[in-house]
């Protein structure tokens, strides 16, 4: 039984009393709006060491897909609104190394279209408890996905994302998952320097894709 499971189970039941005999399908997999959390939902657990990477470009095809002609390059701040009654939760996360450019992938099972805030900052902090994360400083891509939801509800545990948190692609560039929290889902890539970069979506399934220059 993974470590969080029981907080899962408390917030499960606290949710139904509140619901008052409503329910939800385990049949369905889109996420329901969740009601107001007072805390993030638990952190991955870290793997061992900060070496996972597969070393090469992965062989999934959506880890090839190109990026829309009409995304550009960056170094500042980017910005995007979520779709209207976006509810995602997240599924997958996982990395890949390219000719070009590094690849982030945070992949959502439900409806709606994410939105996002990123910058570059010096240190990342957890989403919704402000604990320093534990990657180098320096030069980190911190990123918040909105129109996101918690796992809260019966059945949406078993389809949260709970693989490692961090991904090293390589000597230079490690990525982190944090958690969800209040309509946002957290992640930080820190790299050696500050590099351009990009993001973008993906549909079937969705993906929120962040690319770093090599």
């Amino acid at each position: 039984m993974r470590r969080w499971r029981g907080f899962f189970a408390m917030a499960i039941g606290i949710v139904s009393i509140t619901l008052a005999g409503c329910s939800i399908s385990n049949d369905s997999k889109a996420p329901t709006p969740p009601p107001d959390s007072p805390s993030a939902a638990p952190t991955p657990t870290p793997s061992e060491s900060m070496a996972e990477s597969s070393g090469k470009t992965p062989d999934n095809p959506a880890e090839m897909t190109a990026a829309p002609a009409d995304v550009k390059w960056e170094m500042g701040q980017s910005q995007l609104l979520p779709g209207d009654r976006s509810f995602l939760l997240t599924h997958d996360f996982r990395v890949g190394l390219h000719d070009d450019f590094y690849r982030v992938i945070v992949e959502f099972d439900g409806e709606g279209e994410p939105g996002w805030r990123s910058a570059w900052v010096d240190k990342a902090y957890e989403i919704g408890r402000g604990d320093e994360l534990p990657i180098p400083p320096g030069h980190v891509l911190d990123i918040n996905i909105t129109g996101t939801t918690m796992p809260i509800f019966e059945g949406q545990p078993e389809i949260y994302y709970n693989g490692p948190a961090d991904k090293r692609i390589d000597d230079h560039v490690i990525a982190w998952f944090d958690a969800a929290f209040e309509g946002q889902t957290h992640l930080a890539i820190s790299s050696d320097i500050e590099r351009p970069y990009r993001i973008f979506t993906l549909e079937s399934p969705t993906r929120v894709v962040i690319d770093l220059q090599r």
